[in-house]
């Protein structure tokens, strides 16, 4: 004779999917003894759903979470007798029709057990664990097992368990009513893993019976609502977390746990932002307020524990989980979403010869600048070495003076920011973060190409050929050669910039991968400025459901941009701010036929020497063209086969093209009184990325007929770099090893007590032209160059004066410019070597500082004849602007809030579910 079970059943606003709980209970192979339903004050029609059902009869209460409305129906329950079960049942957990048979056939023959629970599916995949159980971590963090595996009876032979699921399970009546019930502070979650630690604790068994399954349609957070956010799941699990830590503290450890909760606090509050839940945050601050002023549950709890407890805390810890089980919990695959065919799975970088690509990147990036190998600093072209310091470098990212005679004030090139982010890379010497730039900028180039490519296309080769074209690119090796180090920024983050701008709208996370790299290439050719943000704008039309993502993207590069945009406009010259930052580097404007052969500058110079063995007389444009054929038509064919895909990138290539062309017609810097161009190598670059990206979705076509043509590609690539390779063996190196100090000895040792410090510097440049110029402290370093100087179209009153005055000195007059060098803290003058053709501009300016009996000869030093004012007086530096650093913190905080969106999510996929799920049908 089977012992009498009541089946306990609380709904609460759960008329969808009662009826098909009620009638898997009365099909039950084994009929209950009474069935007793309690309402929870539902708002639907779950009370006449009820009424008209079966049960024996209907408690009704007012809204109360699931486990008081338990407590209410077995209160309700007659008399209770020896042996007697309670079957605890939700609205949405449809039992199979063995399912009772199941779990009393396990209690009979394991009379230890006193709670058992079934197998927990899921409503919408039957097939799969919602739980087989509970456990909880050393920590006390409670953890559903097997949640989202696919039940295979690969964990039939389980037995015991801390905990198991609240509804479903079956459990002594003598039990539930010595334990006090469910714990009411434990509204939803952890409720059933609570119960069976009070019973394991009270000396009973809690076990799992495989053969009982019961289908669930939403977790118990759901059981009174019907969608649940990740903010009040946080909530609700935190708060159960605590409760539960608390209540099961020894009295030294509860007083231990209590102090920390508010420094707790503070620490989930930075993981909920890296793990992109804002809104957690003031539910986990909720949780954790509530606890600490609500003693009253926590007192109550403690006392139900120490009333039925038999056992001691030690016999749990087998049952606890393990951190390895926990990190298997976290890998499983419990989430169908989470389950990719391999079909769709993207090349590795190893098996996708990612790897050599890069290999032989590193090997021409130390072949293209071997001057530079044990060098600290590089020096030469468009390069200077950075501050000494970090001081220095990154008080120079600050809004005030930017030349040396504090002439002009303004904020700093979004530039100087990426040099200080890169001169902190190495503390000990800020430089050498340059020069290991240079030689790792082919290398770094083939692993952005890599995995942009790798983002377009699941082809097994494609990702290998467009790194290949990326990285011997001679619009990346002639920036190297000639030192344009903005260029060479922007090269490396371009394909990362242009698929992750256009792919943005996916993901908060995928904006925020592709706003550094975007605000890294603006930086460093701020000319691209426009077409990055046409290209944000294509975005955010292609994705008109979410536009703000790929919009939002732009925004940490508008923060970096908009204080010099502002500062030019204001000075009347809005282009200016698209000028090339760095020192600046003439070089021959291509000309339009030129910049669409994606050749930026001279750079078909450097095929003379081949054409002239393969071809004398050939043109050199065609031998260019040749090369970029290839590319070209695996591009074009990229345009017909799939014009719906390929017309964004045939946009970008005419924003390349556009940009190459007009950066020959903007003369915004000068060197030497001599205009210069903005370089047309950055706008070719983007031209050359989306021509790339045509060719990957060629390939996307038919990946198998693109291998051959693919080889010709990279054979005309490597063609294409090759005499540029070895043009820099032939001549001269432009970029080379800086010397260690860029002033004179004495002027060094003299700037190490005072770094503001002035020296009169006079550059000979040719027959009566003498170059003037005032450095600070040990030199002049590539920070300290800014554009707002460089744009400048006339030079300030200062300048003047001391123009004229430098004139003065150097042509022998007799005059007083004492008062004006004090006011300028200039303590020395230097006059450099003589050039060619200036060696009478040379000699007199000797003659005549010589002369002068207010300056004492230092003598010849390895940067020019350098001479000592008299009693000279030093100068004040400038007082810097209040509000500089919230301008700088301004904009660390943007590139910040990109870094936290970037990272990946620490929320837990199969964990977080935020609606009831479907499919409450009836078994078959």
């Amino acid at each position: 004779m089977h012992p009498r079970v009541f089946v306990v059943l609380a709904a609460s606003s759960g008329a969808a999917y009662l009826p098909a709980t009620l009638a898997a209970v009365e099909a039950q192979t084994l009929a209950p003894e009474r069935l007793i339903a309690v309402d929870g004050g539902s708002k639907d029609a779950s009370r006449a759903v009820l009424e008209g059902s079966r049960a024996r009869s209907v408690v009704a209460a007012s809204r109360l979470p699931y486990g008081q409305l338990i407590g209410k129906g077995v209160a309700s329950l007659p008399l209770a007798e020896d042996g007697d079960w309670l079957w605890l049942l939700a609205h949405d957990a449809t039992p199979h029709p063995r399912a009772l048979q199941a779990l009393l056939a396990h209690v009979d023959s394991h009379p230890s057990v006193a709670v058992v629970g079934p197998k927990v599916m899921r409503a919408d995949a039957p097939d799969r664990f919602a739980e087989f159980g509970e456990s909880m971590t050393p920590l006390g963090r409670s953890l559903l097992l097997h949640e989202g595996e696919l039940d295979q009876g690969q964990h039939d032979d389980d037995s015991d368990r801390l905990g198991v699921a609240e509804t479903g399970m079956l459990i002594r009546r003598d039990v539930f009513e010595r334990l006090g019930g469910f714990d009411p502070a434990l509204r939803s979650i952890d409720a059933g893993l609570d119960l069976g630690v009070r019973a394991r604790l009270a000396g009973h068994r809690v076990a799992v019976e495989p053969r009982a399954r019961v289908r669930r349609a939403g977790g118990p957070e759901h059981f009174d609502a019907r969608s649940v956010s990740d903010a009040q799941r946080v909530a609700i699990s935190r708060r159960a977390q605590l409760h539960r830590r608390l209540a099961y503290a020894n009295p030294f450890a509860l007083v231990l746990h209590w102090l920390l909760l508010l420094p707790l606090g503070i620490a989930r509050t930075i993981v909920h932002l890296l793990a992109k839940r804002p809104a957690a945050v003031l539910a986990d601050w909720r949780a954790t307020l509530t606890t600490l002023v609500a003693f009253g549950p926590t007192a109550r709890a403690r006392r139900r524990i120490a009333s039925a407890r038999r056992m001691g805390w030690a016999s749990l810890r087998p049952l606890r989980a393990s951190w390895r089980t926990v990190r298997t919990q976290r890998r499983a695959l419990g989430d169908p979403e989470r389950m990719q065919l391999a079909a769709d799975e993207r090349v590795g970088f190893v098996e996708g010869a990612g790897l050599w690509v890069t290999a032989l990147a590193v090997i021409v990036g130390i072949v293209l600048t071997p001057q530079l190998i044990g060098a600290a600093a590089a020096t030469g072209g468009g390069l200077l070495p950075l501050s000494g310091s970090l001081g220095e470098l990154w008080s120079n990212t600050l809004f005030g003076p930017r030349d040396a005679l504090g002439a002009v004030t303004g904020p700093s090139d979004p530039f100087v920011l990426v040099l200080a982010l890169l001169g902190s890379l190495t503390p000990w010497h800020p430089s050498t973060a340059i020069v290991l730039l240079l030689f790792l900028a082919p290398a770094i180039a083939s692993l952005t190409s890599f995995f942009a490519a790798r983002r377009m296309t699941t082809s097994r080769w494609a990702p290998a050929v467009a790194a290949a074209l990326w990285s011997l690119s001679p619009l990346l090796l002639a920036p190297i050669v000639e030192g344009r180090l903005g260029a060479v920024l922007a090269h490396l983050a371009l394909p990362l910039a242009v698929v992750g701008l256009l792919r943005a709208s996916a993901s908060w996370r995928a904006a925020g991968a592709a706003a550094i790299p975007v605000a890294v290439v603006v930086a460093g050719s701020p000319v691209l400025l426009p077409a990055m943000l046409l290209l944000g704008i294509v975005a955010a039309a292609i994705s008109w459901r979410r536009p703000l993502r790929p919009l939002a993207a732009l925004l940490p590069a508008a923060v970096l941009s908009a204080p010099v945009a502002i500062a030019r406009w204001i000075d009347g010259s809005p282009l200016a701010a698209l000028a090339d930052p760095g020192v600046p580097k003439p070089s021959a404007p291509p000309t339009a036929v030129e910049a669409a052969l994606l050749a930026p500058d001279a750079s078909l110079a450097t095929l003379d020497g081949v054409i002239a063995w393969l071809a004398p007389g050939a043109d050199p444009v065609w031998f260019a063209l040749g090369l970029l054929a290839p590319l070209a038509l695996a591009a074009l064919a990229g345009v017909v086969l799939r014009p719906a895909s390929a017309w964004p990138w045939l946009l970008l290539v005419l924003a390349g093209y556009a940009t190459a062309v007009a950066s020959t017609r903007l003369e915004l810097t000068s060197l030497a009184g001599e205009p210069v161009t903005v370089w047309a190598g950055s706008g070719a670059s983007l031209a050359l990325a989306a021509l790339i990206a045509l060719a990957l979705v060629a390939v996307d076509v038919d990946d198998r007929r693109g291998s051959l043509p693919a080889s010709v590609v990279v054979l005309a690539a490597l063609a294409a770099a090759v005499p540029l390779i070895a043009t820099s063996f032939l001549t001269p190196a432009t970029v080379i090893a800086a010397p260690d100090r860029r002033m004179p000895a004495f002027v060094d040792a003299a700037a190490e007590n005072d770094q503001h410090i002035g020296t009169l510097v006079l550059h000979p440049l040719a027959q009566g032209v003498l170059g003037v110029d005032v450095e600070r402290g040990r030199g002049a370093a590539l920070d300290d160059v800014a554009t707002g100087v460089l744009t400048r179209e006339h030079a300030g009153e200062v300048e003047q004066q001391l123009a004229q005055a430098a004139v003065d000195l150097a042509a022998g007059g007799d005059v007083d410019v004492a008062a004006l060098l004090d006011d300028q803290g200039v303590q020395f003058i230097l006059l450099e070597q003589e050039r060619e053709g200036a060696a009478a501009v040379h000699d007199r300016a000797q003659r005549s500082l010589d002369a002068r009996g207010d300056l004492q000869a230092i003598g010849q030093t390895e940067s020019g004849l350098l001479w000592q004012r008299v009693d000279a007086r030093p100068g004040e530096p400038a007082a810097p602007v209040s509000w500089a650093g919230w301008l700088l913190l301004g904009q660390l905080v943007a590139l910040g809030a990109a870094v936290v969106a970037a990272l990946p999510s620490l929320r837990r996929g199969a964990r977080v579910r935020t609606r009831r799920l479907e499919g409450t049908g009836e078994w078959q």
